[in-house]
Formats: C-alpha cells, sequence, structure tokens
C-alpha cells in the first residue's frame, strides 16, 4: 500500500494516486473507464492498492477498504466485512483478490495478528501467532512480515509458483513486495540489498534466495547488489530504489521494445502492474513517471509522495518538504523512510536528519562504474563552467586586491628593512664617563651599550654579601676549591637555600684597577646574555678588594677533561653521539653570541676547557674574561692586539690584528678537531704538534679514519663524521672571509647529528635551534647534587692539564681614532694557565720555542700584509 497504485488487465492499464494537495482525494488516469470514472471524489484515503481491473483505497476515517473498477471476484464498495467494526492497518491487492490486516488486538491476543481476504478462493479470515507488521500479495498467494524477528511467511495457492515453500527463513528483511510469482524483499541491516524467490518464467524453474541467486537474464533472481530504499514486484519482473541516489533499477523479465528505467533521475515512490512501472519523480513537479509496455501514456495529475501525518517522523525517516504542495492539516507532513549507505564508490556527504535525507557523493578517486564516471565528468564540465563564470565576475576584484596586498606587503617590508638598519645603525656605544653606583658594585666604562639598560640587566643578577659566599664555601678552605687559574679560584659553595653553585674568586693582586676590569667584563656581559647553552650568571659580590662571581654549578666539569682524561672509562663515556651533540649546543651558544647579541660579542677563547658540560650532560659555553663586542656590522673587523689561547688562536688575528665573529669560527674549527681526534690543541708528544696541521691534509686527503680518536669504536657508517671533519676544514682556513659564519656552522652540524642517530631526513635537523631570550632562567635555582663529584663551573682547573700559551694585549695600550675601540675590553681571562705567559713577554726558551716556531709557520701560510693592510695597521697600532 502506498500513495500511487497500478491496475493492469484486459480492459487496458489505469494510474491511479494520491492528489498533491495534501486532501488525500485519489485521481486516476487510463484506459479502463470503470476505474476511471468511478474513482469516488469525497473519501479520502491512507493509502491505494490495485489488481487486475479493481483499484482499492484504505478509507482515513473509517480505517475500511473502498474498492471501484470492474471484478467479478470482489465486491466493488466495501467489501464485505469480517467482523464487525473491523478497522485494517493496511490493504494488498493480488489480480483477483484484496486481503487486509487489521489492527492489533488488545489483551491475551495480542499477540495474535488478523488478516481478512476476500476474492478468488481467498475470502477468508486468517490468524497468525505473533505481530505482523506488513503484508503483500501476489498473483494467487500472500505473504506477510513478522514484527519482532523480521522473518517472512506466505499462504495460499502455490500451484503456479511454489513460494510457500522456498521462504528463506534464515533471513530478516527490512520490507517485501510479492510480485506475479515471485518475492522480493529488502534485507535488514547495514547490507540493505534485495533477495528474491519463487518461479522463473516457464513456471517450472524454481528460483531461491541461496542456488542460482544471478542465474538466467529473464529471471527475477538476478538483482543487483545496490542497496535499496523499496522494492516492488510485476508479473515477471521487479524494480527497487536505491538508496545511494534515489534511482530505479530494475531486473527480471524485459518485452522486447519496451522502454528502459529512466536514467539520471530520483524517484520518491514506486508501483508495478504486470508488464510496467510507475514512480514519482523527486522534483517540485512530483509528476509520474512510467517504462515498460502497456502503460498510460498521459499522466498530468501530480502525485503525493506519501500520506500527511500529524504524528512526528520516526528516526529512519526524515519531513518531506516542498513549499508549493503543504499539507492542508496545520502541524501535519509527509515521512519519507531515508537512505541507508552509501555504495563502495560513494561518499556521505551529509547524514540523514529531520529535514533531509542521507546524501552521498562519488568518490571520484575510485571510480570503477559507468555511472561514477559519468557523474564525475558532468561535475568537473559544471565545475569549470562555474570557476569560469566565478573568475569573469571575480578577476577584476581579485586583481585589485592582490595588488593593494602586494603593495601593503612591500611598504611594510621596506618600513621593517629601514626600521632595522636604523636600530643597527643607532646600535652602538656611547662615550660615558666612569661612574659608581651607590653601594660601589658597579663602574660604568666606555664601551657600554646604552648604559641605562645595562644597570637594569646587571641588577637582573643577585648581590651577594661576601659574609654570605664565605660561609656558603665554607670560609674558601682548600678543600672546596674546584679550579684554579692564574687570575682566580673556583670554589664549591651551598647557598642557605640548598642551592649548589661556583663562586669564582679573584686572586687579590696590587693592580686593583685591572681587577675590577675583569670582574666588570664578565659582569656585564653575563647579565646581558641569556642562552640555554651560555653558563648562567646568578649574582655577584664587590666588597673593597673583593671580587666574586656567582655561576650555575656545572657537576661534569669541562669537555676539556673528557676528551684527555687519563682514564679510559671516563673518556668511553663520551660515545660520538655524545661529543656530536656537546659541539651542536656550543655551536648553538657561540651563534647566539654572534647573530642575536646586538653588538655581536666575539668571545676570542673558545677551547674545549671553556666548554663545560652540566648534570644533564648539555654543553655550556664559558670563561667570558677576553670577550669583546664586536661591531654592529660584522664585516668590518676590530683593531685589536691578538689575545687568546695557543692553538686556538685565528692566525689572521694573530698576524694582522683584524678581530672579527670568524675568529671565533677559527677556534670552534679548531675545537671541532680536537672531538674528533681526541689529541689537544698543540700536543708536542706528537711528530706534528699542531692539530690543525696535522688533521686537515689527511682530511683532504679522504682519510678520515686516520684522525678519529682511537679509544672510541668508529660508528659503521662514516658519513655523519667525514661531513663534521669537512666542517672543521672550513672553520680553520687561513683566510677570515673564507670562513663560514656560526649559523652555518651549526645547521650543517644538526643535519649530521641527524645522521649520526639515524634520522630519515638529513635536512630537518632533530633539535630545533634554541634561542632564549630574556627568560628567567638565570635564576633558576640549581638542584642540589649531594655527590662529592669534582666541577668547574669554569675551567680552571682543567686547563692545568692543557699546556698552552695565552696572548693578550697589555692592558696599557689604547687605540685613539678607532671607532670600534669603544667596545673593546682589553681584560685578562682568569682562566689562564699558572704558567703560560703573553707572547709580548715570551723568552726564547722552553716552550717559547715552540710557540715562535708555530706563529711563524702560521704567518708564513697566510702570507705578507698588503698595502691596504699597512695602512690599516700603522693607522691603528
Amino acid at each position: 500500500m502506498s500513495s500511487i497504485a497500478i491496475s493492469y488487465g484486459e480492459n487496458g492499464p489505469v494510474f491511479c494516486g494520491l492528489k498533491s494537495d495534501g486532501s488525500h482525494l485519489a485521481s486516476c488516469y487510463g484506459s479502463n473507464p470503470a476505474i476511471v470514472h468511478a474513482t469516488p471524489n469525497y473519501s479520502p484515503f491512507l493509502g491505494l492498492t490495485a489488481g487486475s481491473g479493481f483499484v482499492c483505497g484504505l478509507q482515513m476515517d473509517s480505517n475500511q477498504p473502498f474498492c471501484w473498477g470492474s471484478t467479478g471476484f470482489i465486491q466493488m464498495g466495501v467489501p464485505l466485512k469480517m467482523a464487525k467494526k473491523s478497522e485494517y492497518l493496511e490493504i494488498s491487492a493480488g489480480d483477483h483478490h484484496l486481503c487486509g490486516l487489521r489492527k492489533p488486538l488488545m489483551g491475551k491476543l495480542r499477540n495474535t495478528s488478523l488478516v481478512d481476504c476476500w476474492g478468488y478462493n481467498m475470502t477468508k479470515s486468517y490468524n497468525f501467532d505473533g505481530q505482523i507488521q506488513s503484508i503483500s500479495a501476489g498473483s494467487e498467494f500472500n505473504c506477510g512480515l513478522f514484527a519482532q524477528n523480521r522473518s517472512v511467511f506466505c499462504w495460499g495457492d502455490q500451484t503456479s509458483s511454489n513460494v510457500i515453500g522456498l521462504v528463506p527463513k534464515e533471513l530478516k528483511f527490512r520490507k517485501i513486495a510479492a510480485g506475479g510469482f515471485h518475492v522480493c524483499g529488502i534485507l535488514e541491516g547495514v547490507n540493505s540489498r534485495v533477495v528474491c524467490w519463487g518461479s522463473s518464467l516457464d513456471l517450472e524453474q524454481e528460483i531461491s534466495s541461496g542456488s542460482g541467486l544471478y542465474s538466467g537474464q529473464l529471471n527475477v533472481d538476478s538483482a543487483p547488489v545496490d542497496n535499496m530504499l523499496s522494492v516492488v514486484g510485476g508479473k515477471f519482473h521487479a524494480c527497487g530504489i536505491r538508496s545511494s541516489d534515489r534511482g530505479v533499477v530494475c531486473w527480471g523479465y524485459t518485452v522486447d521494445k519496451s522502454t528502459p528505467p529512466p536514467n539520471g533521475v530520483k524517484l520518491y515512490e514506486i508501483a508495478a502492474g504486470d508488464y510496467f512501472t510507475c514512480g514519482i519523480l523527486a522534483e517540485t513537479s512530483l509528476l509520474p513517471v512510467c517504462w515498460g509496455v502497456s502503460f498510460p501514456t498521459s499522466l498530468p495529475l501530480a502525485v503525493s509522495p506519501g500520506v500527511c501525518k500529524s504524528t512526528p517522523c520516526s528516526s529512519d525517516s526524515y519531513e518531506f518538504e516542498n513549499a508549493s504542495l503543504p499539507c492542508k492539516s496545520r502541524g501535519s507532513h509527509i515521512c519519507l523512510p531515508c537512505s541507508n549507505g552509501c555504495p563502495n564508490e560513494m561518499y556521505v556527504i551529509s547524514e540523514c536528519s529531520l529535514k533531509s535525507d542521507r546524501q552521498c557523493g562519488y568518490n571520484c578517486s575510485v571510480c570503477s562504474s559507468d555511472e561514477c564516471v559519468r557523474s564525475c565528468s558532468n561535475a568537473a564540465i559544471e565545475r569549470n563552467e562555474s570557476e569560469k563564470k566565478f573568475w569573469s565576475v571575480q578577476m577584476p576584484i581579485v586583481i585589485a586586491e592582490v595588488s593593494f596586498a602586494v603593495f601593503l606587503v612591500t611598504a611594510v617590508a621596506l618600513i621593517s628593512v629601514l626600521y632595522v638598519r636604523y636600530r643597527l645603525r643607532n646600535c652602538r656605544c656611547s662615550e660615558t664617563s666612569t661612574a659608581s653606583t651607590t653601594n660601589g658594585s658597579l663602574r660604568k666604562e666606555s664601551g657600554k651599550i646604552r648604559p641605562d639598560l645595562d644597570e637594569m640587566k646587571i641588577r637582573r643578577a643577585q648581590m651577594f654579601s661576601y659574609e654570605e659566599l664565605e660561609r656558603a664555601t665554607g670560609g674558601f678552605k682548600e678543600e672546596s676549591v674546584v679550579g684554579k687559574g692564574s687570575f682566580s679560584s673556583v670554589f664549591r659553595g651551598v647557598l642557605k637555600d640548598g642551592t649548589t653553585v661556583a663562586v669564582k674568586r679573584a686572586i687579590v693582586s696590587p693592580d686593583l684597577k685591572k681587577n675590577s676590569k675583569e670582574f666588570h667584563t664578565e659582569l656585564d656581559l653575563l647579565s646581558r646574555l641569556n642562552h640555554a647553552h651560555l653558563l648562567n650568571l646568578l649574582g655577584y659580590c664587590e666588597e673593597s678588594e673583593e671580587r666574586l662571581l656567582v655561576y650555575e654549578f656545572m657537576a661534569n666539569g669541562s669537555l676539556h677533561q673528557h676528551l684527555h682524561s687519563k682514564e679510559n672509562e671516563t673518556k668511553e663515556q663520551f660515545d660520538w653521539v655524545r661529543r656530536v651533540t656537546i659541539a651542536v649546543q656550543a655551536a648553538r651558544g657561540i651563534e647566539y653570541l654572534h647573530g642575536y647579541a646586538c653588538p655581536p660579542v666575539i668571545h676570542r677563547d673558545i677551547k674545549s676547557s671553556n666548554i663545560l658540560i652540566d648534570e644533564e650532560h648539555n654543553a655550556r659555553v664559558a670563561d667570558f674574561g677576553l670577550s669583546l663586542l664586536g661591531p654592529a656590522n660584522s664585516s668590518s673587523p676590530l683593531a685589536e692586539l691578538p689575545a687568546g689561547t695557543l692553538g686556538y688562536l685565528d692566525p689572521e688575528y694573530y698576524r694582522l690584528h683584524y678581530l672579527t665573529t670568524k675568529s671565533d669560527v677559527y677556534s670552534f674549527g679548531v675545537l671541532l678537531l680536537e672531538i674528533l681526534s681526541g689529541r689537544k690543541a698543540i700536543d708536542m708528544q706528537y711528530e706534528e704538534g699542531n692539530i690543525v696541521e696535522w688533521a686537515v691534509p689527511l682530511i683532504k686527503g679522504g682519510e678520515i679514519d686516520a684522525i678519529l680518536d682511537p679509544f672510541l669504536k668508529p660508528p659503521s657508517d662514516l658519513e655523519a663524521l667525514t661531513r663534521i671533519a669537512n666542517i672543521a676544514c672550513k672553520c680553520v682556513r687561513m683566510r677570515g672571509k673564507e670562513r663560514p659564519s656560526m649559523d652555518k656552522v651549526t645547521t650543517a652540524l644538526e643535519r649530521a647529528l641527524a645522521l649520526l642517530m639515524g634520522s630519515p631526513c638529513n635536512e630537518q635537523p632533530i633539535l630545533p635551534t634554541e634561542v632564549v631570550l630574556g627568560s628567567s632562567r638565570m635564576h633558576k635555582k640549581t638542584s642540589q647534587r649531594s655527590g662529592g663529584n669534582r666541577s668547574n663551573s669554569e675551567n680552571d682547573g682543567a686547563e692545568m692539564e692543557d699546556q698552552r700559551i695565552e696572548i693578550r694585549a697589555p692592558s696599557w695600550i689604547t687605540f685613539p681614532s678607532v671607532a670600534s675601540s669603544q667596545r673593546r675590553k682589553s681584560s685578562v681571562s682568569e682562566s689562564d694557565i699558572v704558567d703560560g705567559k703573553n707572547i709580548p713577554e715570551t723568552k726564547n726558551g722552553g716552550n717559547g720555542n715552540i710557540v715562535g716556531d708555530a706563529l711563524r709557520s702560521l704567518v708564513e701560510e697566510i702570507g705578507p700584509a698588503s698595502p691596504q693592510e699597512h695602512l690599516f695597521l700603522q693607522h691603528n697600532f
């Protein structure tokens, strides 16, 4: 029973449907005048059904069947009642009979269903155990669908069909539809495909839901695998509405020269006659369309796709909305079933809701069927046409917007560049007279950047009293000493809050001015700089002649101790991955000094004993006693007398007195060679004492394994270490302009570390570059360690093992007429070795001869100074 019905027979076909105006009145068109002229125009119906030569409807007011037409097997009008006041839920007509499903009984008989039938060999009332959801009539039989277990049963005359014996009892169905001699049902669940059973066209070969499901082109058992919303049965064929796109598909016997099912249209409802089928177009017009043979040719009426109801739609249905064809009753609406899933080639665009059905679309990337290819092709053509139309209208607007955006970005970029250049140009040192703070702890000298800000930054470091630090170190006892240098000693101490610190105490000398200059150089720089791989300054003390600096305590000493320890266990702890990681971290610290400080800071004393290692084995760059503020333009050199450690000292800086950030790059290249080989920068126990002169020719010759530390097992793949060795060769080039900058060195080391650790992408560093600006990390407490690890906060103790000569300019030398001298801090590093000598004071003897020979060889390699360089030296020195 539905909103449309088809009658057939010898008097001709007739199509009947409920009017679309919401009145529920029936209207019929066709060639059987007994049906067309007898259609009641006063009685509304809940639904229609039809057989051979007659049409019946279930009356809305009385729930009684009413029939009209011409047949000798059923009484026209209201059929004979089986019981008084009987009301029916549904009616279904076969060829020459009609059956009606009564409303459920109450009380003890609530699980009993009653079905009344009238017509050829069918006039009888049937009782069935269980509640029946729906019924469907075939040619000479009937079938019902139980509501609880969703199973199907059939009764009647099966002489011509054997449909009763072929019922698939193991399957569960959502809907059923009986045809002439077969039954088709939609399976319950997600896989809502159709299964058919009954007899074939020759009335001899039986078909079932099991064997031969797809056998024979003339049989209705060849049902498609598509999910279906509804299904109907004709004499020897069946049709269904696909749930994916509401398109119709038919199978079974086809008469020659019959009209094929419509393609590319959507249908709301379908009904079948003997050899033709009709449906309602899912369009605004709601007009019917028919296909097959012997169907009505003219169908001008619009048909309602369903029955108007005042009750809400169920969860598996949605409200039909058509503004021009509303239901007459206020609050009533038509409920249509929701589509159930999408086919394999389609995907869900939107789920079924109260106002709309589920929307499916073709996945054009996995098309295999003709429908998918055709749909995607049409969609592409429509999209191209819409894009053309869009761009024809929007192109002028887009061009204008893009032009404005380009202009705006260009203007902002230009202003930003000019602003940065202005800031860099003004990022210069200002001449200030020496001043003292109220507590006497700071002295302002020429060479400071913006003294008002410097004083504020230095205040970030905590000021300790001498008594507090004396109590923390146990009175500066020898037992607390963790390192000694030429000009300072480092003590291990514990503050009153439990923080373990390293306290550097300057050795009191008659030259108080020189001590104060060294103290303020390091205090000024460390309070200004803040990075994860620079040694953190926690505080300071300046009372009378005492100058003390308080640092984080480095629990694992210096890199020099681990590389050159006489204990094999200490050296083996630092495997290749850890060594390269420390090199990357040290490079990041130096990169911060060169690239993120304004002006850049030139360390001037990069070496293994100045790379400290904390408790988590992270590297920290330390000892800023020789550091200077470089020019804002890194390409401009400073005029400075050389200072640093022999072996690490830039030969160009020593020979020409050109100091740039590339001098630190040379020192770092020596450090890389030291990490790879395990040899000291200058070690005269070997025939070639200078590590650069020994390692570079081997690396250039491809003998990378000859320079690797023999105490460590080389990795299976030397590619990463080969890259690091090549980086070191570039860093120790004689001319500074040919050396890479520290940011390029850091990037190359990060990629080498990624390769060493097995990273699949060498172009992507495994660790991001860390630049920490303005964080509170410098005040973070270092966790106290109870162990007695002897460590250096600086490099003093470790340098006792590293015999080297430090070169520094005497403090009495000044450089007038040199703008960059404002940034110079000609101070002496407290990490000088006890027996190290200044180059100007070196005597001919002992290590002095070695130093002189080494420096002379470096001078020869660089070559003599050019005339321009002579003018530069004469002007500045």
